[in-house]
């Protein structure tokens, strides 16, 4: 789906969703981070590939790909900045205290390895487009669990995971959502 023919009224029903599934929390504060399926170890490293010449993705900061101002509608979201699993990432949770429950996605960038290195974490990799650029995207069935990941070269691209759950029922369209608000702010594809 392209990204830009969303109407308006798509959009507000997108923030209206991210609204309403953020009414449950136990309070607690702090930061979910993707697990691995439940058919991966979590020892598992994932495939790397270098890139020649080095990737444009590593003049990107990932915590810079979407501002709280982009959230506002939505609620007081934290973000915090970590590296592991061959990602740099920016992890952002919704202020327990703004109303918006704990919602939690993660955008990361991953420099070496590209949308072609994406695991299937359990219902297939799809090809998608967001606003012209390549994608895919994969659902795990059983969490709920969705992540985007937007090309940047043959050699890097950038992940948006929401992360599913009893209170979040459409975390691929949410994905979608936030790749769709990210994506003018990357490079063109090399």
């Amino acid at each position: 789906m392209n990204i830009n023919l969303v109407s308006c009224a798509a959009m507000a029903g997108a923030i209206l969703v991210l609204s309403a599934i953020s009414g449950c929390s136990n309070g607690e504060r702090g930061y979910a981070e993707p697990q691995a399926s439940a058919g991966a170890p979590l020892s598992e490293n994932p495939t790397t590939v270098p890139s020649p010449g080095g990737s444009v993705s590593t003049s990107i900061d990932p915590c810079e790909l979407i501002s709280t101002a982009d959230l506002a509608d939505v609620g007081e979201f934290d973000s915090e900045y970590k590296e592991g699993g061959g990602a740099r990432a920016c992890f952002w949770q919704a202020d327990f205290d703004s109303g918006a429950g704990g919602f939690t996605f993660t955008v990361g960038v991953r420099d070496s390895q590209g949308i072609d290195t994406v695991n299937d974490i359990g219902d297939g990799v799809k090809q998608e487009e967001v606003n012209q650029r390549a994608a895919v995207s994969t659902h795990d069935p059983a969490s709920g669990d969705c992540m985007m990941a937007l090309e940047l070269d043959a050699f890097s691209r950038v992940d948006v995971t929401v992360l599913g759950g009893r209170e979040v029922s459409d975390s691929c369209e949410i994905a979608e959502i936030i790749s769709g608000i990210l994506e003018p702010r990357l490079p063109e594809v090399a």
